[in-house]
This record gives structure tokens, C-alpha cells and sequence, in this order.
């Protein structure tokens, strides 16, 4: 397993990181930490809301039992706790606090979980909005002192926040509150909108860790797509190139996968443990191939610039970015999961009116209602094959 860097915190981590949301079970997840630590993962991605069933029975507990015993220096840990206006808390969660207690307790109640004195890192978990910074950092009463509390008596070491949010956003934050010292974003090679906050952590020493590094599962299985761009990598996985692509970035701290088969494991951590990722060059052919494939069109970088801008409510990039999983990338997976949608009112393309107002909000000026026309005539066809 190859090791790095999580910005100028001192702290090292596994290339690839347990993801922990996606968990069976306790001993699904003792069985995963237990064959993943003698690959020599070591970092753990942790939630209070992850397969919540009870106070004692989570993804936390389940983390817990599978690492106790071990010694506390072989792992690096990373807690969260979500921020919300106040009305909204689920505290047994970690969902929707809005007060330095509610943190307080939540900090509290993780430790005791896990069954650990401290935390390496604790993050405010999708802080993805205005509002959700304002709520998590602003004010004597913000969740952001407990935390900076805690830090302060040694139950964590580090501070940062996840973010499904915009750049511009991320990269204000970091500069508004330089306790952050580490965030974990969203970020594929198909969702390729936050390059600029890769850029900003490596230049300010700020970690990044990076989630939905295979689009749920989508970035799977052959694609001959790329063979004449990269020919090096010609009959390589999906999964694979997904990743390398990923790893070739200094900036880029640990990629966390949420596996919970030990095939899919064994698997990620061969690739994260290589010698090989890819050349800056190689990614640069690789992201210049997308051109090409569409035509000269660009693709839906997932931005989220359009999220709540579709009249109908419609989600936009979910239904852009599966679209052209399918429709470019010839992903079999990606195929069955647009099928699925098929018949689901809340996917519904055949309710887009052409008004525009997607493609307003679209910093590429994308043709959103003409994809979204082809969306809609997959969806019938799909209809009419289960009928």
C-alpha cells in the first residue's frame, strides 16, 4: 500500500481509505477492516448516521468492535457531525445540529462508540451550502467551537469539513477558517467540477480525500472507449483507470470506497498499492478524449450549478451524468441503473418543457433539454421492453 501526505497536518494516510457507509452488517464490517489492515489500509471514514439502526448498533459500533484491541497508531480516524438551522437535529445521528452543544455531544458520543480518546481528524459532514457554512461556523454558539474546543483538549487533532458544494464556496470557506486543515469532496473523472479546489489544497497545504471515486459503483467494467487514447491501458477495468486517474494527483490525500465485498477490496487496494498511477500526461490525453467522444461537445461535469433550477424538479446533473455514463461511455452498469429510473415520476425527462432555465444556470451552456429529450426516449423504450 502506498502512503501520503494529508496537506501540512503531518499526518499520513493509506491511498485508499475505508468508506464505511456502505457496511452489511458488524461482521461484514469486521471481516472488510480485518482483511483491509493487513493490505495496509489505515484510514477509516467514519458516521454517526451510517447504517443507523440503533444508539448501539451503526457503522460506528461496528467500526469500533472490528478495531478493538489494535493499536491506536495503526489506524487514522475521521469523524463527522452534520450541520443544519436549528429544528432539524437527529442526535444520535449526528444530523442537523446547529449548536456548540449539539457538537459537543455528538463528538462525544462517536468517541465512546468507536471506543477511542481521540480523533486524527473531525469534519463538519456536508457542508455543502451558504447556509450550512453559516450555520456550522458563524457565532459564539456555532457547532465550530465545540469543535475547535475539542481540538483544543486533544479529543481531535485536525479539523475540515466534506462538501458536496460549489468551488467557489469550498474555496471561500478554506480561506474564511483556516482550522480546516482537511475536506473530502466529491470527485470523479466524470465529475470533474471541483479541479480548482485540488489546486487551492495543494498550493495552502490543505488535505483532500476524495469520495464517490467510482460514481456508486457506475465506474465499473469494461468500456473500449479509451483504447485508441490510452493504449497503455487498453483492457484495463473501468475501476482501475477510474482510480489511477484519481491517484495522479499530488493533492489528493486518500480515495475512500465504500466496499464491502473483500473481492472489490483486494481489488482497489492492488491498484492504490501500485507503482503505477497515471503520468500528468496521460491524464491530460485521457480528459482531451472527452472531446472527442462526444463530438466536440463538452460533458456534465456535475457541477450542481442546476441543482433546484429545473421548474419541474427534475435533477438534472443526476440525470445528465448517468446519461452519458451510458450514452459515451458504454457502461453496462450505468445502462441498467437509467433503466431503473424508467417509470420513476421523480426522473421523469419527458416533464423538461425546454424553458432553459438549466442551461442559464450552466456554466458550459450545455443543450440540457436536448439530452434531456434523449433521456426521456430511453425511458420509454425501457417502459416499453418491461411491459
Amino acid at each position: 500500500m502506498k502512503y501520503r501526505k494529508v496537506g501540512d497536518t503531518g499526518v499520513e494516510v493509506s491511498a485508499l481509505g475505508f468508506g464505511t457507509m456502505r457496511f452489511k452488517d458488524a461482521d461484514n464490517a469486521a471481516a472488510i477492516i480485518d482483511r483491509g489492515m493487513e493490505l495496509g489500509l489505515t484510514y477509516f471514514d467514519i458516521g454517526g448516521a451510517y447504517s443507523f439502526k440503533s444508539f448501539d448498533d451503526n457503522a460506528e459500533t461496528w467500526v469500533g468492535a472490528a478495531i478493538k484491541g489494535r493499536p491506536r497508531d495503526s489506524m487514522v480516524l475521521s469523524a463527522k457531525a452534520q450541520c443544519r438551522p436549528p429544528g432539524n437535529a437527529k442526535q444520535e445521528r449526528g444530523l442537523g445540529l446547529s449548536t456548540r452543544d449539539e457538537m459537543w455531544q455528538a463528538i462525544e458520543t462517536s468517541l465512546k462508540r468507536v471506543g477511542v480518546d481521540t480523533f486524527d481528524f473531525y469534519q463538519s459532514w456536508d457542508m455543502s451550502a451558504p447556509e450550512h457554512f453559516e450555520v456550522t461556523c458563524e457565532g459564539d454558539n456555532s457547532p465550530l467551537m465545540a469543535m475547535r474546543e475539542a481540538k483544543e483538549q486533544g479529543l481531535v487533532k485536525h479539523l475540515g469539513f466534506t462538501s458536496h458544494g460549489k468551488e467557489t464556496d469550498i474555496i471561500e470557506w478554506l480561506k474564511k477558517v483556516p482550522d480546516f486543515r482537511t475536506i473530502t469532496i466529491y470527485y470523479n473523472f466524470t465529475d470533474r467540477y471541483c479541479e480548482e479546489v485540488l489546486d487551492y489544497c495543494q498550493a495552502n497545504g490543505v488535505g483532500v480525500n476524495i469520495m464517490g471515486p467510482l460514481r456508486g459503483g457506475l465506474l465499473v467494467g469494461r468500456s473500449d472507449v479509451f483504447d485508441k487514447y490510452l493504449p497503455e491501458l487498453k483492457g484495463a477495468p473501468m475501476q482501475e483507470i477510474a482510480l489511477r486517474f484519481l491517484l495522479s494527483y499530488p493533492a489528493i490525500s486518500s480515495v475512500l470506497s465504500g466496499m464491502n465485498e473483500i473481492a472489490h477490496l483486494e481489488e482497489n487496494a492492488a491498484i492504490a498499492g501500485g507503482d503505477e498511477t497515471m503520468t500528468e500526461e496521460q491524464r491530460k490525453r485521457f480528459i482531451d478524449a472527452f472531446t472527442d467522444l462526444t463530438g466536440g461537445e463538452p460533458l456534465c461535469t456535475g457541477c450542481r450549478y442546476c441543482q433546484s433550477a429545473c421548474p419541474e424538479g427534475l435533477p438534472v446533473f443526476m440525470l445528465m451524468g448517468i446519461y452519458q455514463l451510458h450514452e459515451v461511455f458504454k457502461l453496462s452498469a450505468a445502462t441498467q441503473q437509467l433503466s431503473g429510473m424508467a417509470g420513476n415520476a421523480r426522473f421523469d425527462a419527458s416533464k423538461c418543457t425546454a424553458c432553459e432555465t438549466c442551461v442559464e444556470a450552466c456554466p458550459q451552456n450545455l443543450p440540457i433539454p436536448e439530452r434531456m429529450e434523449k433521456i426521456a426516449e430511453f425511458f420509454e423504450e425501457a417502459r416499453q421492453k418491461k411491459a
